[in-house]
């Protein structure tokens, strides 16, 4: 392997970064309490007078997340500035009317140049910090101007026709995507109106990992989609390397390694750099890694710096790669003494290099250089570094035949947790694992063995052998009564979807039918999930199981909606007939109540018509079920972004304020409120399905979404 090296010399570690911070001020906000005015339903957008005991100080909502709203000096507030020393995201700036909005006269020679470069700075707006960068330049026009040019005069006689020949700016790699309109991106014109300081204050606060397949699926297309960069003044920030954190942290490694390759190998930035090297460590591909050296700045206070320490380890540990290790025993030395804070680190390259074994205790996280450490130092990851494994590690050890058998089927399903990796690759860690036909019958009988992971894979393999579709429906019944709604969930129905779908809806199969219509409902597959309901409504095996179903079949189904809605018309009932179910269950308290709630909220935001008398039953039955419950700037964000139709910040703010809780445990009303403003946007597939998860954890027949 070819390795760039970098020798330690004067100044190897006095780099100084000061890295953007983007907090988020969080705290404990109740949903608002007044009393409830029935003469009219609220519309969607104001604030819904649920759970009244939050009057008296109990019950209160939890905040899942905030944003922090930067903007110009129109008044408005703004967010928490950063320090900026790296950044590649340059444009240029639109050229100024004359005082009167005509267009200026040419004097002298016409510039070719972009209207940033050879020109003045132009003047910060009043009470802005004078160290403000301009976007779309990037970086002040003073350091600009530097840039050589050389003057042509005009021809005799012809004022005016003079050129000025000088460099262009770096492009503006913020643009770059993998995504575009047929391919499920937002569109080059999701950031259109939104200022760009509020993208950089708020895209580092998107949960990664998402919770849930529809937060993931939304969270990868925003960071992925190619799109012009948002406008508007800059704390400088890299919003290219902002993406790249957020891709790395949610696990698509292999999507930045693809980013890079569409940048047109235009110099990354520091901050860029680092993320790039992670990702090419986390696929195994430590030369591409090392040849980020040459970008990563050399010197910097390690101990304060997180780029400057991850350029010293990242030489380092190109080094001990490359066979040199006497220069990776002085690069380790000269970074202890300056402070670099990763011991087990240090102790690794002390194991690469001369074979001792320096007791330091494994960080929390695992990341792709520690972990491309641990194979040179010739150390397995231990049972409980699993947990720690950074999430761009999954996929690819996912597939790793040198890792252990069990090891690597708990790698499989977290990364299937995250929607990482499809079920053929979950299929091929549970046949990697060694058993005997005799392990396969005993499952099948009911003999399982302690381990939850050859349990598993022992199932699985029980599965590929039934051809006879009521012994598949049997075996099938006993692998989703006892896995889902625990860690393997997502595992168990990714890798039985195949067979799942290869058994048909049959009356003699009523027993397996809340099983199969509540997995495919989960696995998108409409279609085979009605065939299902229909055999579960027919059999009468288990009315709760069919009532859930069908609710959750119309909320991911517009045109079963559709549907339910025009054969209601032309009935002309006071009560949808489709909402009949929900007011059954309100009086009955409980789940069941909390399930009915829930449901009716979440059609009315899908646009089904929900009558003033349906909101009254609710009422009077109680309030809405408790959530967590976004910080008030959140939801007022997201109105008004999806009023003014900005797709990109509509999704963004609506992620933040889904946050870790996700649908499953907001409180109904804004999770109704962001279900409103995707669609509003366009986006109704993607309100449907987080509709779904909201609702299928409420499900108490099914261990839908949970």
């Amino acid at each position: 392997m070819k390795v760039t090296k970098r020798l330690c010399s004067q100044g190897f570690l006095g780099l100084w970064v000061a890295v953007g911070a983007f907090g988020i001020a969080s705290g404990s906000v109740a949903v608002a309490a007044e009393d409830w005015p029935f003469k009219e339903r609220p519309r969607w957008g104001s604030e819904w007078p649920f759970n009244r005991d939050a009057e008296n100080g109990q019950g209160a909502s939890e905040t899942t997340g905030s944003i922090d709203d930067p903007v110009e000096a129109s008044g408005e507030r703004t967010g928490v500035r950063g320090e900026t020393p790296y950044n590649s995201d340059y444009g240029y700036e639109p050229v100024s009317g004359g005082a009167n909005g005509t267009a200026p006269v040419q004097r002298g020679p016409l510039s070719i140049l972009p209207p940033t470069r050879n020109a003045a700075e132009p003047p910060l707006p009043a009470g802005e910090p004078q160290d403000l960068i301009l976007y779309p330049s990037g970086r002040n026009p003073d350091a600009a101007s530097n840039l050589p040019v050389r003057a042509l005069g005009a021809r005799p006689g012809e004022a005016g026709t003079g050129i000025q020949i000088g460099t262009l700016g770096d492009v503006d790699e913020a643009s770059a995507g993998l995504l575009d309109d047929q391919s499920g991106g937002f569109g080059s014109r999701m950031w259109e109106g939104t200022a760009r300081r509020f993208v950089e204050v708020n895209l580092g606060k998107l949960v990664t990992p998402a919770p849930t397949p529809a937060m993931a699926d939304l969270t990868r297309r925003l960071l992925l989609t190619a799109a012009r960069a948002p406008q508007g003044a800059t704390d400088g920030v890299s919003l290219l390397a902002l993406r790249l954190n957020r891709l790395n942290q949610a696990g698509y490694a292999s999507a930045v390694s693809q980013l890079r390759a569409r940048s047109g190998g235009a110099r990354p930035s520091a901050a860029a750099a680092l993320e790039y090297a992670m990702a090419a460590l986390a696929d195994d591909d430590g030369q591409s890694a090392c040849h980020f050296l040459t970008v990563l700045p050399v010197g910097g206070e390690v101990a304060i710096d997180p780029v400057a320490a991850f350029a010293v380890k990242l030489s380092i540990y190109c080094q001990i790669a490359a066979g040199d290790k006497a220069s990776a025993n002085l690069s380790s030395d000269l970074a202890r003494e300056q402070g670099l804070d990763d011991e087990y680190f240090l102790a690794l390259a002390a194991a690469a290099t001369d074979g001792l074994r320096l007791s330091a205790e494994m960080p929390s996280v695992i990341d792709p250089l520690t972990y491309r450490m641990m194979v040179l130092a010739d150390r397995a990851l231990p049972d409980d570094g699993l947990s720690r494994l950074h999430p761009s590690l999954l996929s690819v050890l996912a597939g790793d035949r040198q890792i252990d058998g069990e090891q690597r089927i708990a790698v499989a399903e977290k990364a299937a947790l995250f929607g990482l990796i499809s079920g053929d690759e979950i299929g091929s860690a549970y046949l990697a694992l060694s058993y005997t036909r005799d392990d396969v019958d005993g499952v099948r009988s009911g003999r399982e063995p302690a381990s939850p992971y050859r349990r598993r894979a022992l199932f699985h393999q029980a599965v590929l052998d039934e051809r006879v579709p009521v012994g598949l429906a049997d075996i099938l019944s006993a692998v989703f009564q006892r896995e889902l709604g625990g860690p393997a969930h997502r595992a168990t129905l990714q890798v039985h979807k195949s067979s799942l779908s290869s058994v048909p809806a049959s009356g003699a199969l009523s027993a397996f039918s809340p099983y199969a219509a509540g997995a495919l409902l989960e696995l998108g597959d409409r279609v085979r999930a009605s065939m299902w309901l229909a055999v579960l409504e027919n059999s009468g095996v288990d009315p709760r199981a069919a009532r859930e179903v069908r609710a959750l079949l119309r909320l991911i189904d517009p045109s079963a909606l559709a549907l339910d809605v025009a054969t209601e018309a032309a009935g002309g009932g006071a009560v949808p007939a489709f909402l009949q179910d929900a007011l059954d269950d309100l009086p009955q308290g409980g789940a069941a109540r909390d399930f009915a709630a829930i449901e009716i909220v979440l059609m009315d935001a899908l646009g089904a018509p929900v009558p003033q008398s349906v909101y009254d039953a609710l009422l009077v039955t109680g309030d809405l079920p408790e959530g967590a419950a976004p910080a008030p700037d959140v939801m007022r964000r997201l109105k008004a972004a999806s009023d003014a139709g900005r797709v990109g910040e509509t999704v963004l703010v609506a992620l933040i304020a889904l946050g870790e809780a996700g649908p499953g445990e907001l409180h109904p009303q804004p999770m109704a409120e962001i279900v409103s403003a995707l669609q509003q946007v366009g986006l109704e597939r993607d309100a449907r399905r987080l509709a779904f998860e909201a609702l299928s954890a409420r499900a108490g027949a099914m261990s839908l979404g949970r």
